[in-house]
Parts: structure tokens; C-alpha cells; sequence
């Protein structure tokens, strides 16, 4: 077992600072105490995942103008000195481009929370101020004598934007002269909500903890200029002994000519199981794993299983060899044999780490990838875009004709049918035009081999999966095997650089899945290049075989509507009516447990293809999900299909309109033309964007049907002068001031 304190450390240099370490998330079980600034003052050893000290932040003071009071020894501390302090609320954090509460995952939050809502100080008044955060809180010295071992727990609530943004949680034990920085933001891309599982973050801090007297913890926010960090239920606990976390995994795709591809979501079975040129057999996956020991015993025998379910069932399990891992020491686990599925079916793979120890903390080691074999389609990515890219930002980039691609290897001849793509947003002044782009490898070069015709940008391909056909000629349709470049071209006019013109458009980005084979090619230059950005474009091939038809199960969590009355179990009833059934409507949901979610499986549903559906009480559409004409929920009806959702979005009569909209941003602002807005929603909206100018004239407007989350950019060539941009979500309008230089 390895363990160092920091005065060991300090004897081979008294200039030392920690290296970054980055923990995945978990929620982990605590033996749980009560927690309002305890510290026990440590006389004795404690068990694993004993509290050692902890708070709730229950500072509430009625007796204090601000309504709460640090307690002593805490410090907050703004380095800007604009008064842009971490502060206590119970209430609802505002700002421009800001309205949040305290999530469900704060167990206390009725207490309080922390937050550093930077948002709201560069909103004050009405006046948008754009100043970075750079501040901190920072707990008194914690008594961590006679500990062998320190976790840090937390549960945190963020968003960021836009550059050199930094999330840090801090430790010292020598007063603030050396300082260990752990990452608190995961690589989390900017302007995203905190992901599920980085939600609640435990961190072992054994190093430069276990055994000190003085250990102190600083939440440090600096870069940002909008949004928030929210942190509740700060606790020091004893590690356990025996904890294996799996903190990443991998899925890779032989793709013959590469013996690992990346991970592919969606692959052809006429394209799996010929020999590879360069490899075994094209469709083999290969599985790793890579774990860390968080618990003080070393993890003897540690190993990756593997268990493979085909639409449900499960088909196939592995080992890994195994080793021991020390405390605190990493390893990376791999399967040796590869798999390679045989038949067409929705596939999830499920990895889990294990150890000869009793594993004492389950929830943190184990995750799972998908892969669905069908007879049509070829896709790398899901069918979820978190962004959106193109070639801006890139030298040389931003031009008509410039394209976006993803590159597959084929080993097998077939007949292309179709190329699809999700397109995202577009800047309507620029006329976009886009067209699909097949590139074949012949000896070396790239040749445009065949395309689809061109199409005008139109709001109804906004935001939506677009299927173009390709030009048959009855001979570049039949593919050959080998390598070819899917790609979107684009162009707009652009009057200030009417010989490059600009892109006009950009196309989905997938961000949950791990990049692999991705380009772009810039008309300016004609040169290719890789990017980190996983563009959603895929190729539809001439096939059958797949089924055509497959069931769905519907889980409505109904929790929210039965605490308030809106729903009573033992009169009322809930199902589920759509496009599906042409929106007559289901049998009655049941919720045989008693737990508040409702189910039924529904056999018959069309594979490929997407239904639009809503649960109602009653059969009633009065008292359907989003009401008054709000939207549909959608879905693309796969083999296996098990849709988990919470209805009308978990909110019940009496939820103040004013929450619905979680964030108002645009950016650049002053601007000298084109500007950026992001809206994000508590659950699915309709939108009216809205731009008029000091006269109240309307120089700009668009509407979105049914979105969370919408980005756009908006550059109509406008005059200088002060415009206000307006969002409409159907229960509040959010205005907001424009200036053009």
C-alpha cells in the first residue's frame, strides 16, 4: 500500500505543487451522520465511509440582513474585488442568461446551498457587466489527525462559458502555501448542464489529508463570465477499504483496414465478418477498461467482465486476466478474445469491474456502450447532437464549398442509396445552400464520386435528421470495398467576402460518443484535416433481412402529479397516445409496485422510424403532457426499445412559469454583426425569437417547435445601433439588449 503525506513530500522540494488529478463522479453510500459543520475532533480511527466532518450549509439567519451568516472560520474571497462572492442562497439564481433553482439531487437544499452565481453579479441592474469570476470559499482547518484515509464528497450543479473556464476544489494542509487542484468540471464541455454522472463527486484526498490537523478545502470558480456553480452536502468521510471505480471504457470497432475504428453506433450486417486486409474480421469489438483503486486495500485480482445483451437478453460474458492494484493506483484492464455479433438486434454492452475484496462501494464500477446491427444504415454517431460544427474557427475556414465528413471503410461491394445527416442551425441573410458529398480513396487521392443534388436551406430542415438521395448513374452507386468520405458541403453568400463566400449552416456534432475518423475540408486551400468533433452523417445502403417491427416499453415516472393531486392511483388513469397508434391511445398504464411509475409494452411499433407521442390522465387531452398545443415527445423506434420518462417533465400545478426557462444567452454582446443566442428550458418548449430594432421594428424572427436546448446565429447584416432580442417560450418573454458597433 502507497501512501505519502505532504510533509514527506516537502522534503525533496519546498517549491512542489500537486499535478491535476481527475476523479469520475460517483455516488457512493455513506454511513450517514448529522452534518452541520460537525467535527468530532478525531480521537479515534473510523471505519470506512465514516464521516469524519461535514455540512449541509444550513446558515440560514433571520437575525442578519442578508438572511444567513458564515460561520467561523470560513473564508470567501473575490480576487477581482468586485464583490463577486461565493454566497449562501435558498432561492432561485438569476441572471441574463440565468434562472435555476436547487436540483433534486441537493438532499438538503431546503437548508441552503453555496453557489457563485456570476451570471447575476454581471447582470446587476439591468446592466450587463462582463467580468470574469475569479473567487473561492474555503473551509476552516479540518482535524483530520488520526484518519488514516479522506474522501471528499459533494453535490454540485453547474454551467460555464465560454473560454478558460476553470471548476477547481483545492486542498491544503500547511495553511495555503501548497495547494493539490483536482478538476471539479470533468472536461465538461461549455454552456452544458452538469451530466448526470458528475453530478455528485467523491475524490480521494488521502495524499495530502489522512493523518494533518489542518486540512483545508476551497471551491475555486475563475474564467467564467455567465452561469453558475452550485455545491450542497459537503462531507469528509474515511475511504472505504475496497473501492473500484471504473473510470472510463471503451468500445472499438475493427474496421479491417484499422484494427480499432472507435466506437460506431450503427453498422450494416452485410459489411460484418469478411477478413480484414490488415486485421481479424471486419465488426469485431474490442473491449477495455480502465480502473482506479479508491480504497486504502490494495484491489487484489481486479478485473474487466464483460456481459454482451442482445435486445434485452443476455448473449455473451468474458474476463479479463485481472492484477492487483494498489491504493490509488490506476490500471487498464482489457478482453483479449474480440466479439463479433452474427445477427441484427440492438446490442448493450454492460462493463464491470471486479476484485477478489467485497466490493464495499458496487455503484462506481460498472458502465455500458450500444451498438445496434441493422441492414441499412452506417453511422458512427447516435442520434443525439449536444452541438453543432462546421469549419469556422478554423484558418482558412468558414468559406463556401468547405465540408464537414466522416470516413468508413467498406468491405464488401454495395448499392448506396442515400446519405443523412443532422442539420442544426443556419444564418437565413446568407441564403445557405448544402449538399451531400460521397469521397472515394483511389490510390491515394480523394474523387468526389457521387452526390446528392443541392438543396436551399429552409427552417424546416432546422434542427432535423435530412435523407437526401444520391445520383444514380448505374455506376457510382455500387460501391467497391473500400474507404470512403460521407461528408456535407455548404455554402452562403457572404457580401464583405463575396469571392469566399461563408458556410452558412453546421451540422450535429455527437459529443457523447469517442471521436474517431472525423474531417473537415476547407475549399480555401483544398486541404483535409482531422477534428476532435464527431459530425453526425451517415450513408443508408440497399439491404433487408432486419426486422420491420418491434416492441416498446413506456415507463411515465408519475411521482410529481400524484404528490400533488393531480393524479390520484386509485381513481385515475394514465396512458400513452401517438403517432403510433394515430393518437387514439393505449390501454391504461399500471404500476403493479406501487412506486409511482407507470408501464406498458406495446408491440407492432415500425422500426426506423420516429413517433410522436404524449401521456395523458384520463384519456383526456386537456390533461395531457405540455398542454394548450405544446409539443410532442419524439422517438426513433429501434429493436429493443424502453423508454423511461417523467411526465409533463415532473412539473405540477403550482411550478412558478418563471423556472421554465433555464438560460437566456447571446453572445458576442456588443457585437460587430453576427451574434449567437442559446436558450435552454426546463423541459420542451416552443420558442419565438424575436429581433427588433430601437423603433420596434421587426428585423428578424424564427420559431422552434419543441426544444430543451436551441442554438442559432443571427447575422443579418445589420446596421449599428441598439437592437432587443425577445425569447417567447409560451409563458414568459425574456427581452434582452443588443448592441451592434
Amino acid at each position: 500500500m502507497r501512501k505519502f503525506t505532504l510533509a514527506f513530500l516537502l522534503m525533496f522540494s519546498v517549491a512542489l505543487t500537486y499535478g491535476q488529478v481527475l476523479r469520475t463522479a460517483q455516488d457512493a453510500p455513506v454511513k450517514q451522520q448529522a452534518m452541520n459543520d460537525l467535527n468530532a475532533g478525531q480521537t479515534a480511527l473510523k471505519g470506512g465511509g465514516d464521516l469524519i466532518w461535514g455540512t449541509t450549509f444550513n446558515w440560514v439567519n433571520p437575525a442578519d440582513p442578508r438572511g444567513w451568516t458564515l460561520p467561523d472560520g470560513w473564508v470567501v474571497k473575490d480576487n477581482s474585488d468586485m464583490g463577486n462572492l461565493w454566497q449562501w442562497r435558498n432561492d432561485t439564481i438569476k441572471g441574463n442568461y440565468t434562472t435555476v433553482t436547487a436540483p433534486s439531487w441537493f438532499t438538503t437544499a431546503k437548508d441552503g446551498f453555496i453557489c457563485l452565481p456570476i451570471d447575476e453579479y454581471n447582470s446587476r441592474d439591468g446592466i450587463v457587466i462582463p467580468t470574469n469570476a475569479d473567487a473561492y470559499i474555503m473551509t476552516p482547518p479540518i482535524n483530520c489527525t488520526n484518519v488514516p484515509s479522506v474522501v471528499v464528497r459533494f453535490n454540485q450543479y453547474f454551467r460555464y462559458c465560454c473560454s478558460n473556464y476553470f471548476l477547481e476544489m483545492q486542498v491544503t494542509n500547511d495553511g495555503g502555501t501548497h495547494w493539490a487542484t483536482y478538476d471539479a468540471k470533468y472536461a465538461v464541455a461549455g454552456n452544458t448542464f452538469t451530466p448526470a454522472k458528475f453530478r455528485s463527486v467523491e475524490i480521494n484526498i488521502s495524499d495530502v489529508a489522512a493523518g494533518l490537523p489542518n486540512v483545508q478545502i476551497r471551491f475555486y470558480m475563475h474564467g467564467p463570465q455567465r452561469y453558475f456553480w452550485m455545491i450542497d452536502d459537503l462531507r469528509l468521510t474515511e475511504a472505504y477499504q475496497n473501492d473500484l471505480v471504473l473510470e472510463d471504457y471503451w468500445l472499438d470497432f475493427d474496421g479491417g483496414a484499422d484494427a480499432s475504428v472507435g466506437h460506431i453506433n450503427y453498422w450494416p450486417l452485410s459489411q460484418m465478418g469478411m477478413a480484414g486486409s490488415t486485421s481479424g474480421f471486419v465488426g469485431q469489438q474490442y473491449f477495455r477498461g480502465a480502473f482506479m483503486n479508491n480504497g486504502m486495500a490494495d484491489s487484489e485480482e481486479a478485473k474487466l467482465s464483460l456481459k454482451i445483451l442482445k435486445n434485452g437478453t443476455e448473449t455473451h460474458t468474458d474476463l479479463s486476466t485481472g492484477t492487483t492494484i494498489w491504493s490509488l493506483e490506476r490500471d487498464t484492464q482489457n478482453i483479449e478474445a474480440p466479439w463479433l455479433a452474427t445477427d441484427f438486434g440492438d446490442y448493450k454492452v454492460n462493463y464491470t469491474g471486479v476484485t477478489a475484496n467485497t466490493e464495499e462501494v458496487p455503484v462506481n464500477n460498472s458502465g455500458s456502450w450500444n451498438f445496434t446491427v441493422n441492414d441499412t444504415l452506417g453511422h458512427r454517431a447516435d442520434f443525439s447532437a449536444e452541438s453543432s460544427s462546421n469549419t469556422g474557427g478554423w484558418v482558412g475556414g468558414a468559406n463556401a464549398g468547405d465540408m464537414v465528413g466522416v470516413q468508413y471503410d467498406l468491405y464488401a461491394a454495395a448499392e448506396l442509396n442515400s446519405i443523412t445527416a443532422y442539420i442544426a442551425g443556419y444564418t437565413a441573410s446568407q441564403a445557405p445552400q448544402f449538399q451531400y458529398v460521397v469521397m472515394k480513396d483511389v490510390d491515394g487521392a480523394w474523387e468526389e464520386w457521387t452526390t446528392s443534388d443541392v438543396m436551399d436551406m429552409d427552417s424546416v430542415y432546422r434542427y432535423a435528421w435530412v435523407t437526401l438521395p444520391i445520383t444514380k448513374d448505374g455506376e457510382t452507386e455500387f460501391l467497391q470495398p473500400g474507404t470512403y468520405r460521407v461528408c456535407v458541403r455548404m455554402w452562403g453568400t457572404d457580401p464583405a467576402d463575396p469571392t469566399n463566400g461563408s458556410n452558412g449552416l453546421s451540422v450535429g456534432w455527437d459529443m457523447t460518443t469517442k471521436p474517431s475518423y472525423t474531417l473537415m475540408y476547407l475549399a480555401v486551400g483544398g486541404n483535409w484535416y482531422s477534428t476532435g468533433k464527431l459530425n453526425m452523417i451517415g450513408f443508408n445502403i440497399s439491404g433487408t433481412g432486419a426486422p420491420t417491427q418491434a416492441p416498446a416499453t413506456f415507463n411515465v415516472n408519475m411521482k410529481a402529479h400524484i404528490s400533488s393531486g393531480e393524479f390520484k392511483p386509485a381513481t385515475d388513469f394514465v396512458d400513452v397516445a401517438g403517432s403510433f397508434n394515430n393518437w387514439s391511445g393505449s390501454a391504461h398504464l399500471t404500476d403493479e409496485d406501487g412506486d409511482g411509475i407507470y408501464t406498458i409494452t406495446i408491440a407492432g411499433m415500425p422500426v426506423s422510424k420516429v413517433i410522436e407521442y404524449k401521456y395523458r390522465i384520463n384519456g383526456n387531452w386537456n390533461t395531457s403532457e405540455y398542454p394548450n398545443g405544446g409539443p410532442n415527445r419524439t422517438y426513433t423506434v429501434r429493436y429493443w426499445n424502453v423508454l423511461n420518462d417523467t411526465y409533463n417533465g415532473g412539473v405540477a400545478a403550482g411550478v412558478d412559469v418563471n423556472n421554465l426557462t433555464a438560460s437566456f444567452n447571446v453572445y458576442p454582446n456588443p457585437t460587430q454583426g453576427a451574434f449567437t443566442v442559446e436558450v435552454a428550458n426546463s423541459i420542451a418548449s416552443d420558442l419565438i425569437i424575436t429581433l427588433t430594432n430601437i423603433q420596434g421594428q421587426i428585423v428578424y424572427q424564427n420559431k422552434v417547435t419543441g426544444v430543451t436546448t436551441h442554438t442559432e446565429t443571427i447575422d443579418n447584416k445589420l446596421a449599428k445601433g441598439l437592437y432587443f432580442l425577445s425569447v417567447n417560450n409560451g409563458n414568459e418573454v425574456k427581452v434582452q439588449k443588443v448592441v451592434v458597433q
